[in-house]
This record gives structure tokens, C-alpha cells and sequence, in this order.
């Protein structure tokens, strides 16, 4: 009995972390807050490179980010709306308020998720993030579709 469970935790675990299932409110608050980001690169040279909140630097991005949320981190993700999604937030200012959260609201709704305006974990899997060269190319890709690392 006891490694049924121990298997079906495990497995409940795996499923999050692939996305198969969504994250409730709780879940939500249960994950750790974004503090920080990292540098994820794509192409055969690594010339393409997109910054992806994460706690702490270079760790893990299965994060949440909410209202009243600021840093580099925030800034990234506005950053994001705005170019591959159109939205208007004006000045970056790496401060998550009403305008961000209206804007990730928009596009959650757009990518057919939860329009909650919370950044989480199916978030970050569906957005496609603005992937940018030294040499100041820009285009919008998932991570998935970036083949990231």
C-alpha cells in the first residue's frame, strides 16, 4: 500500500511538472515566487538566447509571479507581452501591477488558459518568449519550439 502511493505522488509530481495537469488557486500558492531569472539559448550556436523567471538565479522556473511582484524577472516578462503579444504596458518598469496583470490576462485567455493574471508554470509553457541575438534579431518562440536550455 505504502508504494502505491509513494507511486501515485510520484506520478501526480511528474504530471505537473509536464503540464498534463493545471494548477489550482492553492497550487498557485503554493508555488514559490519568481526572485530571480535565467538565460535559456536555442540554436546550433547558441546565438539565441530569451531570460525566463526562475527562484533565484539560474534555478528552478517552475514559479509564479503575481500583483505586487517587481525585479529583472517581472521586467522579462513584461517585456514579453509587449513584444510578442502586442500589449501596451507603456514603460518597463519590472513592477507587477494592474496593467501587467490585465496584459497576462489577455494573453492567458489567447493561449486558451485560466485568465487568473498570475504567471505560473502552464504560463510560461504556452508563452512564446522574445528570443533576441547580439545582433538585436528578435522573434517569438516557446521554449519548447526553441528547443531551450
Amino acid at each position: 500500500m505504502k508504494l502505491k502511493r509513494m507511486l501515485a505522488t510520484l506520478g501526480s509530481a511528474a504530471a505537473l511538472t509536464v503540464g498534463l495537469v493545471g494548477l489550482s488557486p492553492a497550487a498557485h500558492a503554493a508555488t514559490p515566487a519568481c526572485t530571480d531569472y535565467a538565460i535559456y539559448y536555442s540554436g546550433s550556436s547558441n546565438a539565441w538566447y530569451t531570460k525566463v523567471p526562475t527562484v533565484g538565479p539560474q534555478g528552478t522556473n517552475f514559479c509564479t509571479l503575481r500583483s505586487g511582484a517587481s525585479g529583472m524577472q517581472v521586467y522579462y516578462l513584461q517585456d514579453t507581452l509587449n513584444r510578442c503579444y502586442g500589449q501596451d504596458l507603456g514603460e518597463l518598469d519590472g513592477k507587477f501591477g494592474p496593467k501587467t496583470a490585465a496584459a497576462l490576462a489577455r494573453v492567458q485567455k489567447s493561449l486558451g488558459l485560466d485568465p487568473d493574471g498570475v504567471y505560473g508554470p502552464q504560463t510560461r509553457d504556452k508563452l512564446a518568449w522574445h528570443w533576441m541575438t547580439l545582433q538585436a534579431d528578435n522573434h517569438c518562440k516557446t521554449l519548447y519550439e526553441a528547443h531551450a536550455h
